[in-house]
């Protein structure tokens, strides 16, 4: 019988990709107080940025807007 596949919660997978790409979890991030991508003080222009950074993605508003963009 195949072995199961082993199941990881979302968090633990989130925070698994956020350290492969960006050296940092997001809560280490938000800890130091630094946006995850570019690493310095978080610069928010929208409440919606601010939110962004500090319930999802820790990433600052441009930082944010640059990954997102629409080309």
């Amino acid at each position: 019988m195949p072995d199961e596949p082993k199941v990881i919660p979302l968090n633990e997978f989130l925070e698994a990709g956020f350290k492969d790409a960006f050296g940092m979890t997001i809560d280490e991030a938000r800890e130091k107080g630094v946006c995850v991508q570019c690493k310095k003080p978080p610069v928010f222009y929208s409440e919606a940025g601010r939110r962004e950074y500090m319930l999802n993605s820790a990433l600052c508003e441009p930082c944010f807007d640059d990954m997102f963009k629409e080309e």
